[in-house]
C-alpha cells in the first residue's frame, strides 16, 4: 500500500492513456510478493534455516563432546545470539543425546534449554522431565518440571529435580525423592547416585 500511495503522486503528470498499463505491471509485481508473504512465515532479526542437521562445532570443545543439533526448523536470532529450535529436537554431545520440543542453544554451543518432553540418554541412563538446562562444557545438566525421573535396568528414581554430572558420573536427587530398586521402595529428601559404583553415596 506504501507503494502505491508513493505512486499516486509521480503518476498525476503521466497521460491519462499510460495508467492502465502502469496499473497492470504494478499488481503483476507486487501480487506474488503479496502472496509469498501470506504463505511464508515472517522472521525480523532471526535466520531461518530449515532441516538443519548440524551446526558448527566450537574448538573449545573436545573433538568427542561437540555438539551436533537436528530439529524440523532452526532460526537464529541475532539479538540474543541463539538457535532457536522447534519440533523433533535432537542435540547429540558426544555419546549423549538429548531429545524436546523444543531449545534454545547459545551461539556458542556452551548452554542449552530444552522444553517439552525433555530426555537425556546417555548410555543405559534415561533421564525424563519437562525441561533441561544442559552445559556440555561443564558436562552438566538440571532437570525441572512436575516430576523428574532416572530410569535405567533394575532402578528408577523420580524427584522434583535432578542434576546430573556426567564427567563425574553422579547424580543429584533433591525433593520427594522416590528410589525404586530390586530390595523395594525407599523415600527421601535427598539422594546422591554414584553411577560408576552403581549405588548410593
Amino acid at each position: 500500500m506504501l507503494i502505491f500511495r508513493q505512486l499516486a503522486n509521480i503518476t498525476q503528470d503521466l497521460p491519462r492513456a499510460a495508467l492502465p498499463l502502469l496499473l497492470i505491471f504494478l499488481t503483476s509485481t507486487t501480487a506474488p510478493a503479496a502472496a509469498k508473504a501470506v504463505t511464508e512465515p515472517v522472521t525480523t532479526s532471526a535466520t531461518s534455516v530449515t532441516d538443519v542437521t548440524e551446526v558448527h562445532p566450537v574448538s573449545s570443545f573436545l573433538e568427542d563432546e561437540r555438539p551436533a543439533i537436528s530439529a524440523r526448523s532452526v532460526q537464529y536470532d541475532e539479538k540474543s545470539g541463539r538457535y532457536i529450535c522447534h519440533g523433533t529436537v535432537r542435540i547429540t554431545l558426544g555419546d549423549r543425546l538429548i531429545t524436546a520440543d523444543e531449545a534454545q542453544i547459545t551461539s556458542d554451543l556452551s548452554t542449552i534449554w530444552t522444553q517439552g518432553t525433555a530426555r537425556l540418554i546417555d548410555g543405559e541412563n534415561v533421564f525424563c522431565s519437562e525441561a533441561i538446562y544442559a552445559r556440555p562444557l561443564e558436562g552438566q545438566a538440571f532437570f525441572f518440571g512436575t516430576r523428574c525421573k532416572l530410569k535405567r535396568p533394575g532402578l528408577a528414581i523420580d524427584s522434583d529435580s535432578i542434576e546430573y554430572r556426567w564427567q563425574d558420573k553422579l547424580g543429584i536427587f533433591d525433593g520427594h525423592v522416590l528410589y525404586i530398586d530390586g530390595d523395594g521402595e525407599k523415600v527421601f529428601v535427598h539422594v546422591e547416585y554414584d553411577f560408576s559404583k552403581n549405588k548410593i553415596v
